[in-house]
């Protein structure tokens, strides 16, 4: 890896830039990735926008551009079940494809923030629009940090606060949950919904138009009128002589 990053580091200053990153990548695993996810994971990697990689910091931009890399592929795939005809997703859609790829850190100040600023508030969503978003998943400090400051709950007689939390833990995970057995619920109908409709368009594509049948029949029919004629003729014939 560090001969591949020398290759670009024509300065030997031991850093390159983020655009030398986006061809290092791509060059190591062809097509690569956009350059607005190189931003991102140099921005992840470094805590703020960065527009340059050190040396040293090789290995890890390179895991966390895989990380990306990988992600978007199977992204890829589920943004495509959900996709109506015109190729985009619902704004709806586009909750549940973040909720399944978050979870359980799914955070929906920041989902309601993106909302909150497309700049055509309810059109469909294409995926180049979210899916740096989707690969940039919370951490669970951001989390925490994004709940809101809430006076403590009385304790009930018998019961300590360990015992309080952990009911608050389970019912948030129960929840957390069921959105996640949703979601794939709704993408395995879309998956058979999708299988019928290309078994219906394979059976119209072999059966026969009605001209063709029309046609064949009629043709059984003067053939075997003729054969008749003939038979008849033969007869007559034979009758004669």
């Amino acid at each position: 890896m560090e001969i591949l990053f020398d290759r670009y580091d024509v300065t030997s200053v031991g850093e390159i830039s983020d655009v030398d990153l986006f061809s290092l990548y791509r060059e190591l695993r062809p097509p690569g990735v956009r350059t607005a996810q190189v931003a991102a994971a140099l921005e992840t990697l470094y805590g703020c926008n960065s527009d340059t990689l050190y040396k040293l910091d090789i290995e890890h931009a390179i895991r966390e551009l895989d990380r990306r890399y990988f992600l978007l592929q199977d992204l890829e795939w589920e943004y495509k079940c959900l996709a109506r005809r015109d190729g985009l997703i619902s704004e709806e859609d586009s909750r549940l494809l973040f909720t399944a790829t978050h979870h359980p850190n799914f955070s929906l100040r920041k989902f309601q923030t993106w909302l909150s600023g497309r700049v055509l508030k309810g059109s469909g969503v294409p995926f180049n629009e979210i899916d740096v978003l989707l690969c940039n998943i919370p951490t669970t400090d951001e989390i925490i940090a994004e709940l809101p400051s809430v006076p403590l709950p009385e304790i009930p007689l018998g019961r300590s606060s360990t015992t309080v939390i952990t009911d608050k833990t389970k019912s948030f995970a129960r929840q957390k949950k069921l959105e996640k057995l949703s979601y794939l619920r709704k993408l395995q109908e879309l998956k058979a919904k999708r299988s019928d409709n290309l078994k219906q368009r394979k059976k119209v594509e072999t059966s026969p138009k009605p001209d063709d049948t029309a046609s064949v029949e009629a043709t059984k029919e003067v053939v075997q009128d003729g054969k008749f004629k003939i038979f008849k003729d033969i007869t007559v014939l034979c009758c004669t002589y």
